[in-house]
């Protein structure tokens, strides 16, 4: 017996260790099997013996709760071989200290009887029942929600004699039922706005800016404003620039050498301009509004009109266009 309840304790004080629960619920119904010993006054000649039982319980508050109990204890009369089974009952009032604690102290006072398989003068006074009082501190010790380990001592005292019993035990209680322990939730943090980083700038690069020119000279033969076929490439690369620098107009300027009156001359070398623009309008495409025909005669000559070749290079007509280029 005494093995039994070494083995019993030394696994209470193990558990007692692990994660615990504070858990006394309103409400709850409670089972507990326990295991001890049981000592009787020395004048009941009655070996102290093992003692196993069970309780069972109900919590109205966290702090308050009754619980019904027996426990049997099979025993010897002592200098004898006579067994005597020994069968203790009664009902308890509890109040839990410390109720929202792990560690749940306890103290418990009751009523209740016992009972005896043999009876004898010199052990029980002749009598097989008793009523029998008792009281006693316990503790538990919560493991999870719903179970705790405990150890209870009572001292048992029969309202008809002086005998005073110490019964000793240790269990397990399983709680069942009950309200639910409200657990506050915990506030949800308040959204952390991400900052975003500045957008990067990229420094604006310096345009590269070029000055581009297409320049045209079209010579013609002797008091004639026919184009020669020759020049046809020239002209299209001009309409080209024009197409592609939509803002570009141009000035097509006419010209002749000194043979002739200044008069002549001057309608002449507007002619000459006159063919160019329309060319330029007709097979190139240009509106007509962005180029300009000029006839300035024999007055801007560009070679001597004393000779032949001179002459020649002065019978022209010639075009300018600068344009801007962004790189």
């Amino acid at each position: 017996m005494k093995k039994n309840v070494v083995l019993l304790v030394v696994m209470f004080m193990l558990l007692a260790f692990s994660t615990s629960y504070a858990q006394v619920t309103p409400g709850s119904v409670t089972i507990s099997p326990t295991i001890g010993g049981y000592m009787f006054e020395g004048n009941q000649d009655m070996d102290n013996s093992l003692s196993v039982g069970l309780r069972a319980g109900y919590n109205f508050t966290k702090y308050f709760g009754i619980e019904g109990y027996a426990h049997y204890v099979p025993t010897d009369i002592e200098n004898s071989s006579t067994n005597v089974d020994y069968l203790g009952y009664g009902l308890e009032g509890l109040y839990h200290f410390m109720p929202d604690s792990k560690f749940v102290p306890f103290f418990a006072i009751g009523v209740g009887g016992v009972h005896y398989s043999k009876a004898t003068e010199d052990t029980t006074d002749g009598k097989r029942d008793k009523i029998t009082a008792d009281y006693g501190v316990g503790v538990k010790y919560f493991v999870t929600e719903n179970v705790a380990l405990r150890a209870d001592v009572r001292h048992v005292i029969p309202f008809d004699g002086v005998n005073n019993d110490l019964l000793y035990t240790v269990g397990l209680s399983f709680a069942f039922g009950g309200a639910k322990k409200v657990v506050e939730a915990k506030p949800e943090p308040a959204p952390v706005e991400e900052v975003k980083p500045a957008p990067v700038v990229e420094e604006a690069k310096p345009e590269i800016i070029e000055k581009g020119r297409t320049t045209l000279n079209v010579e013609f033969d002797f008091d004639k404003a026919t184009i020669k076929k020759g020049y046809y490439k020239d002209i299209d690369d001009l309409v080209t620039v024009m197409k592609q620098y939509p803002d570009l107009n141009v000035e097509i300027d006419g010209h002749t050498d000194s043979i002739g009156t200044a008069a002549y001359n001057k309608k002449l070398s507007q002619k000459r301009a006159d063919a160019i623009k329309k060319y330029m309008v007709e097979k190139g495409g240009i509106d007509a509004k962005r180029l300009t025909a000029v006839g300035y005669g024999e007055d801007k000559p560009i070679a001597s009109n004393k000779t032949k070749e001179g002459r020649q290079k002065n019978r022209r007509v010639e075009a300018v266009a600068d344009y801007i280029i962004k790189k």
